[in-house]
């Protein structure tokens, strides 16, 4: 018989985790009888595709304290109830919200937690509740799990170092993608608007606009490097940094365009805020350097993404994914301080405070790369072949499989 697998997220959205859940709950379904349940019932709008039982907690409207405490209540008894209800032999969890939901509603089935970010290094668990969040909560909720799956072995190493989670209970399963699939989005025609902004160099980023994403670092960057190699840079991802960033553009002399709002700029443009687009890899298969400068990262998809769609990467030495995902962990564990050079890109220092060495390093090795128009094919596809979808899914069915 198959044994009846619960997925459970915090939404339906734009976001990497929300990707992998949701094509998660899809690829396991010819296999397990999987049900996908979502904690906030707000946004139905699917992005990705889905198993077929998708089922919304819609919890009452959070006013103040005593209504945030009666949602969590409302929900751990929901999810209790379908536990029992679909007879699960094993739920599985993505992200911190859901993994406590999964944890505290544990009963007969195995209970699994996936990982997607550092607990250690994420700016926003600050304060009186973050410092709660990584001494009590995460600690002793973790532990009662069967099994934690991280999306990189730094993760891993994280969890048992500093939060004590036993090493027998965890394991590092990547991110997967539909390698062939992309590709062919990838190939799909630009409209005639759309290839009139690749008249030049374009410098490519991609992921919501968040102080994670240090993208008032990359437009500084990319001012300087503007001054001597005519380029565009080209933003993919919604959020509510774009004003501040628009400001930033103006303030360095850069021309900005606003894609979703108004295309008048589309040829005498610097800067391209394009918003959320349903193929991105169309616009990298075009774009000379992708660049990724995130302060944090769990598995940065857009990375994998851009290397799989053969262009070079400029990215931030960050933790965690970066590193991992170009194949580098063979250098010291803290953050690089040099440009370190592979194949296909270069891991680089972080850019939260960086000081006039470490911009004219990241211009150089732009720069450089936007240069590099013969990188064979195999340098590229060396690498992205750890992350395709039948490698992953069945580590996936090994953990849904095992039996202690």
């Amino acid at each position: 018989m198959k044994k009846n697998v619960l997925l459970i997220g915090s939404e339906l959205g734009k976001g990497g985790a929300e990707r992998s859940i949701s094509l998660l709950s899809y690829y396991l379904e010819p296999f397990y009888n999987v049900t996908l349940c979502i904690l906030s019932g707000t946004d139905r709008e699917k992005f990705y595709k889905t198993c077929r039982s998708v089922v919304f907690i819609d919890p009452p409207e959070t006013k103040n304290i005593f209504s945030k405490i009666g949602a969590w209540r409302y929900r751990l008894k929901q999810i209790k109830a379908l536990k029992k209800q679909h007879r699960i032999d094993i739920s599985i969890s993505f992200l911190e919200g859901p993994d406590y939901v999964n944890v505290l509603t544990k009963g007969k089935e195995k209970v699994t937690l996936s990982i997607r970010g550092s607990k250690l290094h994420d700016k926003e668990i600050s304060g009186i509740m973050g410092s709660i969040r990584k001494r009590i909560l995460i600690p002793w909720l973790y532990r009662k799990a069967d099994s934690i799956v991280c999306v990189t072995d730094a993760l891993c190493h994280e969890l048992n170092q500093q939060f004590g989670i036993e090493k027998e209970k965890l394991q590092t399963i990547y991110n997967f993608y539909e390698v062939d699939h992309i590709r062919e989005l990838a190939a799909e025609p630009l409209s005639p608007e759309e290839e009139k902004i690749f008249s030049v160099p374009v410098i490519i980023s991609s992921g919501r606009l968040h102080v994670a994403k240090e993208y008032d670092k990359l437009i500084t960057l990319f001012a300087k490097l503007n001054s001597t190699q005519p380029s565009k840079l080209m933003i993919l991802g919604d959020g509510n940094k774009k004003e501040i960033l628009i400001h930033l553009c103006h303030s360095l002399n850069l021309v900005t365009c606003d894609w979703q709002a108004d295309r008048a700029n589309n040829t005498t443009a610097d800067v391209y805020f394009m918003g959320f687009q349903t193929n991105a890899f169309k616009f990298y298969n075009r774009s000379a350097l992708f660049a990724l400068t995130s302060s944090w990262e769990g598995f940065p998809n857009v990375l994998a993404e851009a290397l799989i769609c053969r262009i070079p990467v400029v990215s931030t030495d960050c933790y965690t994914g970066p590193r991992e995902i170009l194949n580098q962990t063979q250098i010291p564990q803290t953050p690089t301080t040099l440009a370190k050079r592979t194949h296909v890109g270069s891991l680089m220092p972080l850019l939260q405070n960086p000081t006039d060495e470490v911009i004219e390093l990241w211009v150089g090795e732009m720069t450089y790369w936007m240069k590099q128009t013969n990188i064979a094919q195999e340098c590229f596809d060396e690498l992205t072949k750890r992350f395709t979808l039948d490698t992953m899914l069945n580590k996936w069915k090994n953990v849904i499989d095992f039996e202690p």
